[in-house]
Parts: C-alpha cells; sequence; structure tokens
C-alpha cells in the first residue's frame, strides 16, 4: 500500500531538486550574462570617452572627402590604431559625423593598416538609436548589431571642437564571438548539469560557480587592460563623484595626476578636487562643477596648487561621464606652464619692438630734420666757414641715422624665436667663441645650470665679454658662477680689470651710452634678459674689476641632474 511512497517522494525529490537546480541555473546563466554584457558596455564607453577627449575636434571638423593622407587624418587615425593596439579586445575603432540626416565614416582606425579600412564620407545606413544618442552624450549598444563587417556591441561617446559643440563620435567594437563564447560554454556546462542534476547536482553547481570564477577573472583582466591605457595617458586624468554628499571625492587617478600634483596615487586618491585648487578659488570652482552637472563640456585654463603649496597653470578639459546608475566628472588636465611663460615673454617683446620703432623712427626723423635744415642753410649761404660748419653737422647727422639704424638690425632678433630653458656654461662658451678670449682664464662653477632665457642668451655673454677685452684694461680672470639667494637665484660674471665708476653704473645700461655705440651694447643685454623677468646690474669696486649680477627669479632657473655642492 505504500510501497510506491518512497518512490513518489523520490521522485518529487527529484523533481523538486531538479526544478531548483535548473531555476538556479537559469538565474546563473541570465545573471552572468548580464553582468558581462553590462561589464563591457561600461568598459566600452570608458575606451570611446577616455580616445574622445585626446582627439583635437577641431582637427577632426576640417577633415573632407580625399583628406586621407593629410596631417591631421594620420594623426587621429594613429591615436586610434594606439589604443586598438593596447586593448586586444577591441575589434574596430573608427570616427563619425553626421551629416544632414546619414551618418558617414571620417576616420577609421584601421584606414592603412587592414585592406577594409573606410574611407573619408563612407555612409553608414545601419545607425541605431544607440549610436545616434553618442553624439549627446556617452552610450553603448544595447544588444549585438551586424553589419558588412560583423557581428559586435560598441560604445560610443561625443568628439567636440574647441567651441564645445560636438563634431562627430568615437566608436568602439567588441566583437560578438568574444562574449558570445563565454557564454555558450557556460551554457553548455549548465545544460549538462541539468541532465545529470539528480547525481551531480553538487558537483554541478559548484562547476558553474567555478566557471563563473573563471569569467570574473577575464573581466578582471580586461579592466586590467583599460587600466593600463589609463595609466599610460600623457595627460593627467582624474575622475570625481559628480552626485551625493560625495561630491567631488577623487574616486581615480592616474600616474601622471599624481606625479603633477606632487603626491603619490594613493595620496591623490584621499583627496577631493577642493584639495588641488587654491583656497581663494572654491567660488570658481563650484561654478564649474555646475555647470558640468548641466551636462556643459568644458575647456578652461584653470590654477591648481601642488602637495608643496606651488600654485601653477594647466588646461583643463571635463565632462559629465553618464554610466546609467552613476554618473562620473572626467578631466584630463595639462600643465602649460611653459607655454604661459612663453606667452608672457612674447608680451615683453612686442612691447620692447613697439619701443624700439618710435624710438629709432623719432631718431632718424629728428637727423633727417637737422640734416634738411642744414642743406638749406648752405644753399642760402656763400661758399665760407659757416658752411663748412653746416657740412660738419650734417655728417653728424648722416652719422646718427647710421647708428640708429645700426641699432635697429641687432635689436631684429630679439624675440624671433620662443625663449627656452637654457645650458648657462653652454651659452657663455658659443658666446666667447665669436673673440679671442685667449689671453682670459676663466672660472666657471654652474652644476649643470639652466635658466629660461630668449634664443638671444648667447649674445648676452659675448657683449659681457667684449665689454672685458675693451674695457676691463689688464683684465686677465674672468669668473662665472652662482648662488641661492631670496625669491630666485644670483648669477654674476666678474673680471679683475679696472672696474667701473660708482657714477655710471646705470648709465652704461643706457642706450648709446659711451664712445661706440655698438649695435650689441649692455642696453640690449638688459632687455634680452628682462623678456623672461631676468634683471641686470653692475655691482664692482673701481679699481678691482667689474661684476654683473643676473638676479633670476624662482622658476626660471633648473639644475637638470640636481646634483650641487
Amino acid at each position: 500500500m505504500f510501497s510506491g511512497t518512497p518512490r513518489r517522494v523520490s521522485i518529487i525529490l527529484v523533481i523538486f531538486i531538479l526544478l531548483t537546480t535548473s531555476v538556479t541555473i537559469l538565474s546563473l546563466s541570465l545573471e552572468t550574462k548580464a553582468a558581462l554584457k553590462e561589464s563591457v558596455q561600461d568598459k566600452l564607453i570608458s575606451v570611446a570617452a577616455i580616445a574622445a577627449s585626446e582627439i583635437n575636434g577641431d582637427s577632426f571638423a576640417r577633415l573632407q572627402a580625399g583628406d586621407e593622407n593629410s596631417v591631421d587624418f594620420i594623426r587621429i587615425r594613429d591615436q586610434l590604431h594606439q589604443v586598438k593596439e593596447a586593448s586586444p579586445d577591441i575589434r574596430f575603432i573608427y570616427m563619425m559625423r553626421k551629416q544632414g540626416n546619414r551618418v558617414e565614416f571620417v576616420v577609421d582606425g584601421d584606414y592603412g593598416y587592414e585592406d577594409e579600412g573606410a574611407v573619408i564620407g563612407t555612409e553608414y545606413p545601419q545607425a541605431g538609436p544607440e549610436l545616434l544618442a553618442g553624439f549627446l552624450g556617452p552610450s553603448a549598444d544595447k544588444e549585438f548589431t551586424s553589419d558588412q563587417w560583423g557581428t559586435v556591441l560598441s560604445g560610443y561617446s561625443p568628439v567636440r571642437n574647441s567651441a564645445g559643440a560636438v563634431v562627430g563620435i568615437v566608436g568602439v567594437d567588441m566583437d560578438s564571438s568574444t562574449v558570445t563564447a563565454k557564454m555558450n560554454r557556460i551554457n553548455m556546462i549548465l545544460y549538462l548539469v541539468g541532465i545529470i542534476a539528480m547525481f551531480f547536482v553538487t558537483l554541478g553547481i559548484i562547476v558553474a560557480e567555478r566557471r563563473r570564477a573563471i569569467d570574473e577573472h577575464n573581466v578582471e583582466a580586461s579592466e586590467k587592460k583599460y587600466r593600463l591605457l589609463f595609466e599610460r595617458a600623457g595627460d593627467s586624468i582624474v575622475m570625481l563623484e559628480a552626485e551625493g554628499e560625495k561630491r567631488g571625492k577623487i574616486i581615480a587617478a592616474n600616474t601622471a595626476a599624481a606625479e603633477l600634483h606632487g603626491y603619490s596615487v594613493d595620496e591623490i586618491l584621499e583627496k577631493s578636487i577642493v584639495d588641488l585648487y587654491p583656497p581663494e578659488s572654491s567660488d570658481y570652482l563650484s561654478g564649474l562643477v555646475e555647470r558640468l552637472l548641466n551636462d556643459e563640456w568644458l575647456k578652461v585654463e584653470t590654477l591648481h596648487i601642488r602637495k608643496d603649496g606651488t600654485v601653477f597653470p594647466l588646461e583643463m578639459n571635463a565632462s559629465l561621464l553618464d554610466l546609467g546608475a552613476k554618473k562620473y566628472i572626467l578631466t584630463i588636465e595639462r600643465d602649460i606652464t611653459e607655454r604661459k611663460k612663453a606667452e608672457h615673454a612674447l608680451q615683453q617683446v612686442h612691447k620692447k619692438l613697439s619701443l624700439l620703432n618710435s624710438v629709432t623712427f623719432n631718431d632718424i626723423q629728428n637727423a633727417v630734420f637737422s640734416l634738411s635744415g642744414y642743406l638749406t642753410l648752405e644753399k642760402t649761404n656763400p661758399e665760407n666757414e659757416i658752411v663748412k660748419n653746416y657740412r660738419s653737422q650734417e655728417e653728424e647727422s648722416v652719422r646718427k641715422i647710421i647708428n640708429s639704424l645700426n641699432f635697429a638690425k641687432s635689436y631684429q632678433d630679439l624675440g624671433v624665436n620662443p625663449p627656452q630653458w637654457q645650458n648657462v656654461n653652454q651659452s657663455f662658451i658659443m658666446g666667447i667663441s665669436h673673440l679671442d678670449f685667449s689671453r682670459i682664464n676663466r672660472t666657471v662653477k654652474l652644476d649643470n645650470l639652466e635658466i629660461y632665457a630668449d634664443s638671444l642668451l648667447e649674445r648676452v655673454f659675448f657683449t659681457l665679454a667684449d665689454n672685458v677685452l675693451h674695457h676691463g684694461a689688464n683684465a686677465t680672470v674672468v669668473t662665472l658662477g652662482y648662488q641661492l639667494v631670496r625669491d630666485g637665484l644670483l648669477l654674476s660674471f666678474e673680471d679683475n680689470g679696472k672696474g667701473v665708476p660708482e657714477a655710471i653704473k646705470e648709465k652704461i645700461f643706457e642706450r648709446g651710452y659711451g664712445k661706440k655705440q655698438k649695435g650689441m651694447e649692455l642696453f640690449l643685454v638688459r632687455e634680452i634678459l628682462s623678456i623672461t623677468g631676468i634683471t641686470i646690474r653692475e655691482t664692482g669696486t673701481l679699481g678691482k674689476g667689474a661684476r654683473f649680477e643676473i638676479f633670476v627669479p624662482n622658476g626660471a632657473y633648473r639644475f637638470p641632474d640636481e646634483k650641487r655642492e
């Protein structure tokens, strides 16, 4: 009567275990599939966003059909190809733009590397909603898409020009086989486990979990690849919390960002964006964050502060990164200290050249006016001693014109090339190489010192050395050295000649002072140095020798090897 009960219980138990296992296996399969796809989508968006932020939108916008051999096209194509090379999982990377209602390829990362690379203007007729959404912000395909190049899962991010307008998108494709192969392996194992669930349900679960662990390991390995791409970027990249109480907290930063601000990576991850700005910039920073939260793309010049308190300028590109569940702020920054120095120096050059043009024109105009007047007087007077005096004055006017023109000729190279870091000892050697300096002993102690100065620095030392030969009577030794002082460095150039009288220590720097009004005089020396904020004065003692002290402010000198006694 009850003989069938155990069997029924067993059958029911087996059915229960089978159903439970099947439901569990199906749930695991769906969960794993969703997790893998979501992870791939996030990574595709991240790679597309980072690649887009590195593209010069203005250069991209200029590309037209037939420009495949242009410098702009090749540079952008190589940037895309490098991203692909760094991430083997990526099958294609490319850039598109909209032309009316059509979407066309512009830069294919495989063009020139593979035979199937698309040329500029190739229409892409299968543009789906996720691709079109990429022109508004980062997006990714929800499902695999198929076209003539295969079946892929794609991520997109907009590319903007210098005005912030979207001019195109970066698309990144991952082949469906990369993800599908993993899914198929999982499903096969799960189906087998379902068939023998009554006998090996426990073992099946263990195998499934092990397979899941392997997939998680593969996802982690993929993340490491994208992290490597993140770390190898030459510019500073920082990701911030965009919402909640931790808004502005740094959650990711590459090595370049940490080094730029004087921190280790672990240290900078303990900071907030507020810690990277000078205290007085709090209102300005709040304004930037609000603009970003309004989905405004920013490209601005701003000031940051290093760990040691040094404030420095940088160029920042920032945008809101919407990954669905959470929003982040992505910033890419570049130190522009050298560029700002060059811009300031260029402004100084423009001022000095304007002054030169004005002064030289007035000098020549006055001399011509005098010459014209004496020529008129000469015509109205008979040939006598007075006329001879007029001719003497005429010759003096001509000499003034010649001196003014020679002076302008010497000044014409000022600021032609941008200021640069120059080794002081090498500039000194090149300067004296134009002179017969063999009778002068030289003592030089500079410890590989470099200063940021106009490209005519060599001629500064030429003039100082030439002064020793012409004015330093009986001078036999020249000493070139330096010392660190408050707010900068003092570079000294001195000889053991007769020295400079106290009354003319400043006059020697006036234009045209002295018997020989040479083009490269001390006036020009002072002008050349002042372009980058460097000053010069004479501080020697009469009877003991001349001493020129050149003050170089902080930030305009350095010791590349940092080996000083």
